[in-house]
Order: structure tokens, then sequence, then C-alpha cells
């Protein structure tokens, strides 16, 4: 029997100086590693030409897509993946660092656990020196993926499915911009058999000059309008898309009227009106989302300052 091996794929913009630090934490000469693809979504960066060859010349397993438009994440972390050759496959951020040795420790334990969808725990450090507290993972293993997933709110761009399940999910909401929500809930809905740990697996590294200096100001972190569009046009998208149970259903319903609100707050439009319709929706999500679901797509579909394929 073959040792499955692995792809990991990276979607950046303007990343370049970080993605030397990801890819070492991954281990390259890793024998289960099979390609590091690196996705960019066409960089404006002017050393990126010169630096892309870099990663290419001293990464064989690196093998980098250049785009010449800016799509977003989602569309590019679909393409990336559609290209993979792995029997199963990694995302995380292209800024981000793995724990020592935890890309083995996944594939061995989904093996092992016959689990075909992981999501492990991204956690926000300043000292490097904590990747190193957790050499083992504590797993637990979810026979109904998608409904634990939407009740502990699992999104985190710390995942590893098997080539099936991604083929069967038909990747990300090409029609936003951001990946997360669409990501979990597509694999969610496919996977039977979930492996999660809240051991810290992926790390942010808060660096506060290089948070300046190398990942830039525009970030979609910090674009609160185009989080709260593409969740709950991801929601709204996968409600309709999907047959779901009532539990399913009602939990994402609450999370996409919940975003509504959440919405109004950070543009300064609360309202009584509003503030009681959020306090109702969060009681009874089914008939509020009957009613009002088309309204609050139009809201959303006509917020500014929001980047679209």
């Amino acid at each position: 029997m073959n040792t499955p091996c692995i792809s990991v794929i990276l979607t950046h913009f303007n990343k370049g100086p970080l993605l030397k630090r990801t890819i070492d934490s991954l281990q390259p000469d890793l024998a289960e590693l099979l390609e590091i693809i690196v996705v960019d979504d066409a960089s404006t960066d002017p050393q990126w030409t010169e630096y892309s060859s870099y990663l290419e010349q001293q990464y064989p397993k690196v093998k980098i897509i250049r785009n010449l438009d800016n799509k977003g994440p989602a569309n590019r972390l679909n393409q990336g993946a559609n290209t993979a050759q792995g029997d199963y496959l990694f995302f995380m951020d292209a800024d981000d660092v793995l724990a020592p040795n935890r890309l083995k420790q996944i594939l061995d334990l989904m093996v092992q656990s016959n689990c075909d969808l992981f999501y492990g725990n991204k956690v926000k450090i300043h000292d490097l020196a904590e990747m190193q507290q957790h050499p083992q993972m504590d797993t637990q293993t979810i026979e109904n993926p998608l409904t634990y997933m939407i009740q502990h709110n699992i999104m985190e761009m710390c995942v590893m499915c098997s080539r099936e399940v991604w083929l069967q999910s038909n990747g990300c909401n090409t029609s936003l911009f951001i990946q997360d929500e669409s990501l979990a809930l597509q694999l969610g809905a496919v996977a039977k058999k979930l492996l999660f740990t809240e051991t810290p697996t992926v790390f942010v590294i808060l660096d506060v000059e290089e948070t300046k200096t190398k990942r830039g100001n525009n970030r979609l972190s910090q674009n609160l309008n185009q989080q709260h569009h593409d969740m709950f046009l991801t929601i709204y998208d996968f409600l309709n898309d999907h047959e779901l149970n009532q539990i399913q259903q009602n939990l994402l319903k609450k999370k996409a009227l919940s975003t509504y609100w959440k919405s109004l707050k950070s543009r300064n439009q609360k309202s009584i009106k509003e503030f009681f319709f959020y306090i109702f929706a969060k009681k009874n999500p089914e008939k509020w989302w009957a009613s009002r679901a088309n309204e609050l797509k139009t809201y959303f579909a006509q917020l500014d300052h929001v980047r679209r394929p």
C-alpha cells in the first residue's frame, strides 16, 4: 500500500516576504509532502517576480500559479486545489506558521481514525517559542461534521481534507471574495467524519512592525463590510443550495440574522426597530428568516467598500 501524500495550497496577495517562513514551517523535505501550491492573486509588489523565482529555485516542491487579475482568496483557493495531485489537501493562510511536525501528525491521525476532514485550532502569539509548547495534539472524532462545525463556528484556515471530499464539495463560493465560511460549510456538507483539535496548530505571529511593513494595512480582516457581506451571502447561498435538517437550518439562519445586526452596529445604523428584530430573530430564526431574508440580501448587496470577484 502506497503512503498517502499531501498537497498544500497557499493563496496570497502581496505576502511574498512572509512565504519563506510559512513554507519552512511545513517542513518541505517531508516525504509525505508532495507539493506546495502557491496561488498568487495578481500581487502588485514589484519584488514579487524576483522573489517568486527564488522560492521556486530554493524549494523544489513549490509550484507557483501566477494570475493577472485579482479575484480574491475564495477563487484562488479553488484554483490551487483543483490542480492539486495529493491524496489529501491542506489549506492555511500564506502568512501563518504551522506547529512543528504537525503536517505528518494530522495525516497519520486522519488515516488511523478514518476521517476525511480535519480542522485545527488557529491562535495568535507574540513569542515564537510558544510554537514549541504543543508537540502532540489532543483530538476528537465527530460523526456529524456539518452540525458540529456550525455549532462551534469552525472555519479557521487550518484544514485538511481528502481529495474525494474536495471534489465532492465543489469548493468555495466563487461569487464571493473571502473563503473561510464558504470553505468550511462546503467541506462539512460532504465529509463523513471530522477530526478536530483544540491544540494550537497554526499560529498567527503578532509582530507589530511586520504587520505594518509586510502584511500591509489594507487587509481583508480589517474590512468589516467585506466580512459581514461575505458571511451573510455565503449562508444565504448555502441554505438555498443544500438540503439541511432543521437544526442546521436554524443555526445558520440565526448566524446570518446576527451578522445583519453586527453590520448595522459597525456602520452606526442601529435602531430600536432593528434591535427588537435582532432579539426576536434569535428566538425564532425560521420565522424571521422567511419574512426578511431577501430584504437583507439586498442590504448586503448594496454595501460599499466591498470587493467582488
